[in-house]
């Protein structure tokens, strides 16, 4: 092995690291090639031919949303029980083999909007794979020893849900706002989850998983015309069951109640022996689309990009917390949460420096280098969406399937580009009320109630039963 002298040698040799870099070249969708199956199922085809691979991606409406109200935790267990529990024709352990085999892996899964059911191999393995696909979506096993290890699973997240402090503000800032049983802000209880039977899980996948309620996203190593009748061939046949109504059903969604906090209230949820608490304030936001949108992404970066405003007030100027972020949710169809906070020695102090730092976000417009960083830093990550086909093909499915239009990316980059200090000033007045948000701390009640009781603050008691 070369040491000492030699390895200065090597090192004096090589080239310096360059200071001048060319600029990126314009962006652009990849060529999509797009279908519509016998049956209704929207297809997406993207090629790359630069690895021998194919990867699917079959995507539902609905997701997490569509668990009953009385078996709340139904979704995610469908999802993965679907999977790990094989086919009538290929159980468990011998889908697993037959992909092992294959080295492909067909894989589900759950997010607050969609569920999918997916698969990765090789080109040459297509057809063969794509059968174990077809097997798992239309005759999926779902044995008994899979769903009670599932809701084993289910049932020890939901022992240990509250068990890291830092969680417990945005979560239950999330129950206050929406509503304690709404379906963006609810979590399984024991009893919804030990009472999930195999018939529900049956009863779930017949009712959300049909052609008319999907998109297929397909990327790889393919010729089109040659996918297109491969798909024709194995899922054309792929229908509703005949027991569903011929109506997609509709994504449950809940109203959100009226709910205004007392001036000045905190709501605390006692942990005790905590040394440090962890605090959350929050309000309504807005969803997608909404037209100040790109301003409050600016402004969300001015926020909390290092050496933003809540980093250098709070931490840098004030030494009140190592971390302190804020910003906006965006979901599809109904306002998301402002949330903002941190885990701090000092709570009172901390609220009330959170709280001047968002006021005056209302009252005074950012400095023009403060909007032309966030938005550079913004600008700068754009590239990465385009980062592999893959993450394109899927992108391009999910906007077809909650109806987003194809091109949004490009159009929420102009929107960026344009976004001026005025812009973020006016947004920031017409969606932040730090006054009327609502505090939620996690903490040793002992230790913060006097803290807070001192600063004229009344101290509200929070179950998280």
């Amino acid at each position: 092995m070369e040491t000492g002298p030699a390895l200065a040698q090597e090192a004096a040799q090589l080239p310096p690291i360059p200071t001048e870099f060319p600029e990126l070249g314009d962006l652009q969708l990849p060529s999509i090639e797009k279908a519509v199956l016998s049956n209704g199922l929207r297809v997406f085809l993207v090629e790359d031919h630069d690895v021998p691979l194919v990867k699917t991606t079959l995507l539902f409406r609905g997701g997490l949303r569509t668990s009953r109200p009385d078996k709340v935790g139904l979704a995610t267990i469908a999802s993965g029980v679907q999977r790990a529990g094989g086919s009538v024709q290929h159980p468990s352990a011998a889908l697993d083999d037959a992909l092992e085999q294959k080295a492909a892996y067909i894989e589900g899964g759950a997010t607050p909007e969609t569920s999918s059911l997916g698969f990765e191999c090789l080109k040459d393995d297509v057809r063969e794979v794509m059968g174990l696909f077809l097997e798992i979506l239309q005759t999926p096993a779902l044995p008994q020893s899979k769903i009670d290890l599932y809701k084993s699973q289910v049932l020890n997240v939901v022992d240990h849900l509250w068990d890291n402090p830092a969680a417990i503000p945005k979560r239950q800032l999330g129950k206050l706002l929406y509503g304690a049983d709404s379906v963006f802000a609810r979590t399984p209880r024991p009893e919804q989850v030990q009472g999930l039977t195999r018939g529900d899980i049956i009863a779930h996948l017949a009712r959300w998983q049909r052609p008319d309620n999907a998109v297929l996203g397909v990327a790889g190593d393919f010729d089109p015309c040659e996918m297109k009748a491969l798909l024709e061939e194995k899922l054309g046949s792929w229908h509703r069951q005949p027991t569903e109504p011929d109506q997609v059903p509709r994504v449950p969604n809940t109203p959100i109640p009226a709910f205004a906090p007392g001036a000045d209230t905190v709501y605390l949820v006692d942990r005790p022996g905590l040394t440090q608490a962890s605090v959350g304030m929050g309000e309504l936001g807005i969803s997608l689309g909404d037209p100040d949108d790109w301003a409050l992404d600016v402004l969300g970066d001015i926020l909390n990009s290092f050496g933003g405003r809540l980093f250098d007030r709070i931490r840098s100027r004030e030494g009140l917390a190592y971390s302190v972020s804020g910003g906006w949710d965006t979901p599809l169809d109904h306002p998301g949460l402002f949330a903002a906070g941190g885990n701090t020695a000092a709570p009172a102090q901390f609220l009330e420096q959170l709280q001047r730092v968002l006021q005056e976000a209302t009252e005074v417009a950012p400095t023009e280098r403060e909007v032309a960083l966030a938005k550079s830093e913004m600008l700068n990550s754009f590239v990465f969406n385009f980062a592999s086909t893959n993450t394109q093909m899927q992108r391009v499915a999910a906007y077809a399937l909650l109806g987003i239009p194809e091109d949004y990316l490009f159009t929420y980059k102009k929107g960026i580009e344009g976004v001026t200090a005025q812009d973020v000033l006016a947004a920031a007045g017409r969606h932040l009320h730090p006054a009327q948000q609502i505090v939620v701390m996690a903490a040793d009640a002992n230790l913060v109630r006097p803290q807070l009781e001192r600063r004229g603050r009344t101290v509200v008691s929070l179950s998280l039963d």
